[in-house]
């Protein structure tokens, strides 16, 4: 697992490049495989950071992207017109990204008692950016690299100055639902945005 935390003055950004897998969860799903072979549930790692857990970056914006497979199946999508899409076929060393393990349980319980400070949802200001859709494979070539790491660096440097977080992701959506492994199977990224406000990664004068 490849895993990279950058935390800026009114951000935090968490970037995990490994196996993945499908397990039961109640928050956020799927989990990553770290270098001892055991997985770990991705709504454990985005608990470290929440609001409740990390005070420093209560009400900051905490970023995470995953590029890891959500599950074992294969996608091969469905037809539409010509019209629709412009495919573009991966090239001919694409491979999942994971072997998919059982499913474990998740116990963690949360306090029922009111607060009357004022508050903020412990998952509030969490966006959760994976590069396929849950209980599916995630597709990389052993040249180019990932489909969804690629696109979201590419959006990312195009885009920033202009546009919204938001709105970015959502091109990487489209620029990947386009790309077809071995001209069969197909891959849908997609997030989880608990962020209260619009995100612009503006470089400051």
């Amino acid at each position: 697992m490849a895993m990279r935390v950058l935390h800026f003055k009114n951000c935090c950004v968490v970037i995990i490049l490994s196996h993945g897998a499908e397990v039961s969860h109640s928050r956020f799903p799927g989990a990553v495989y770290g270098v001892d072979g055991q997985y770990v549930p991705v709504q454990h790692i985005t608990n470290y950071l929440n609001g409740q857990h990390c005070p420093s970056l209560q009400s900051k914006p905490k970023l995470f992207f995953i590029q890891a497979c959500g599950g074992g199946e294969k996608d091969t999508g469905f037809e539409v017109s010509p019209n629709e899409v412009q495919p573009s076929i991966g090239g001919t060393d694409d491979q999942m990204d994971a072997i998919p393990m059982s499913s474990s349980s998740d116990s963690l319980s949360m306090s029922d008692e009111p607060d009357a400070r004022a508050t903020l949802p412990t998952p509030s200001d969490i966006l959760v950016s994976y590069s396929t859709f849950p209980g599916y494979v995630s597709w990389r070539d052993t040249q180019s690299g990932s489909w969804y790491v690629e696109t979201l660096d590419y959006i990312l440097e195009e885009n920033a100055a202009t546009h919204d977080l938001s709105t970015m992701l959502m091109m990487v959506n489209n620029e990947v639902s386009q790309i077809s492994a071995k001209g069969l199977y197909k891959q849908m990224p997609g997030s989880f945005n608990f962020l209260r406000k619009l995100l612009y990664f503006q470089s400051q004068p």
